[in-house]
């Protein structure tokens, strides 16, 4: 019976080569060539990595499990190569490559699902991509005896491609928009420590969510509140129909406005983001109060 043979050419060093192998073996269990590691080997001449069986039954069942291999070959290898080809786009090749380093980490957490608000998904995008793309393999092998991992990826798996490359883009807007917030927070923080003090003392009390009152340090409502108390042509609009951003803008501006010796924040929800911001920002200043006056 002819002997089923295939190869597949990595494009890159024997170290390479050597893992894809380690990965095919894998699957195959109780299965074993020449050198008794398993039916695929790397060619000492060329780093191509081949596998020579006479298949009776199973082949179908062989090149699913070799696809599958193969899938998180890509996955494990490449993934992390186009990552950073996106990354130099961006940066160029001079770039803070610790930076990038961490930035082609959080792209692939991003692709694997992986969140701080549902650990129990962790993962569950790299099994879909393994999965998805194992099928193609076994397909190809099955009606070819040669395979070129680049050149496959690159013209066969183009939905791939664009998975990995909006990870990515989405991974560099999300760091270029940390930065200028860090930026601006510090502006802000240099505005606080160098503006007059215009009252002793400011009270915010958060209720929760956009229900905020400030108070002074008699606790009285601040000028803006007393003015609509006492004309409803001034009261603001509902919370609702603000977003975060803009209440978290329109809280800082004011207490900016106030410019207060002392900030205390009456909270029930001391870990939420406008919070931490007006902590961030009013620094030594700022003081969380456990107590909700009344």
């Amino acid at each position: 019976m002819k002997k089923d043979e295939w190869t597949i050419d990595t494009g890159s060093c024997r170290d390479s080569s050597e893992r894809l192998a380690a990965m095919l073996n894998q699957s195959f269990a109780g299965l074993s060539g020449s050198r008794g590691e398993g039916p695929w080997e790397v060619s000492p001449e060329d780093n191509r990595v081949r596998c020579s069986l006479t298949i009776e039954k199973g082949r179908e069942d062989f090149c699913a499990r070799t696809g599958i291999a193969l899938a998180e070959f890509i996955v494990s290898e490449r993934e992390p190569c186009l990552l950073r080809q996106w990354m130099h786009k961006k940066y160029g090749p001079r770039g803070d490559q610790v930076e990038a380093d961490v930035m082609i980490s959080e792209a692939i957490a991003l692709l694997d699902g992986e969140t701080d608000f549902e650990p129990d998904l962790a993962g569950w995008g790299r099994s879909r991509r393994i999965k998805r793309w194992g099928q193609p393999f076994a397909d190809f092998m099955l009606e070819n005896g040669f395979i070129h991992l680049d050149g496959f990826l690159r013209f066969r798996m183009k939905e791939y491609q664009d998975e990995v490359k909006e990870a990515a883009e989405t991974t560099i807007e999300e760091r270029i928009m940390e930065r200028q917030y860090q930026e601006f927070m510090s502006l802000l923080q240099s505005m606080v420590e160098w503006q007059e003090v215009r009252v002793p003392a400011v009270h915010v009390l958060h209720s929760g969510g956009h229900a905020f009152k400030l108070l002074d340090e008699k606790m009285r409502p601040l000028e803006k509140e007393a003015e609509a108390a006492g004309d409803p042509a001034l009261e603001e609009e509902p919370p609702t129909e603000r977003d975060d951003q803009e209440e978290e803008s329109l809280l800082v501006s004011r207490l900016l406005a106030a410019s207060p010796r002392y900030l205390y924040i009456h909270t029930t929800d001391p870990e939420a983001q406008v919070i931490r911001t007006i902590l961030g920002i009013f620094g030594e200043r700022a003081a969380l109060c456990p107590d909700m006056p009344t």
